[in-house]
């Protein structure tokens, strides 16, 4: 989790830095999103109670009008019941209708989670609504609330009576979510 944290650490001091070059087009998210888990469905199980988790994100958004942005991020998601870490890559579109400094937007995130020794592959889609509240031109509050798609993959190890290795497993899940979510625009 050390390592994860430097390399956000790392992303965002390149994407603030990058931000002075380009005032007033480029913008940093970061953002903290509750996870409530409406259910999971997979190869081997459906769970529809005590899903929940959180992710955290940051993304260097670019915008190219008024309306219309879009970017790259990276993330960490913690999914509870059964337990699941899940490293997100992710591009990042944000529409907004109305032209003001609060405005409403529409977005969608599309990515693919890494897997390493700690963590989980699969495929996330996350659209939804936001809100975002500039009160300086590059600092800002950003509220959201969407759909959250998460698959998974995992691995199960079945043992037979002698405790010997019978058979490895690869499954796959689903889990569905509302995410609710507040962050901060540079």
């Amino acid at each position: 989790m050390n390592s994860i944290f430097k390399l956000l650490l790392v992303l965002f001091l390149v994407l603030k830095a990058t931000q002075t070059y380009s005032q007033d087009k480029f913008h940093v998210h970061v953002d903290y999103n509750y996870l409530l888990g409406l259910y999971e469905k997979g190869d081997f199980w459906t769970i529809k109670s005590d899903l929940n988790g959180f992710d955290v994100n940051i993304a260097g958004m670019y915008d190219f009008n008024e309306r219309l942005s879009a970017g790259i991020g990276i993330g960490a998601e913690k999914l509870n019941t059964p337990e699941y870490t899940i490293f997100p890559v992710f591009a990042k579109v944000a529409y907004s209708p109305i032209r003001s400094t609060e405005k409403p937007y529409v977005f969608t995130r599309l990515g693919y989670g890494i897997g390493t020794k700690i963590s989980n592959p699969g495929f996330l889609f996350n659209p939804g609504i936001g809100y975002k509240l500039m009160l300086r031109k590059h600092f800002g509050f950003n509220f959201m609330l969407g759909y959250h798609c998460q698959s998974v993959r995992y691995d199960i190890v079945v043992y037979n009576d002698e405790g010997a290795i019978a058979a490895k497993r690869t499954g796959l899940n689903s889990r569905h979510s509302l995410s609710f979510g507040i962050g901060f625009i540079f």
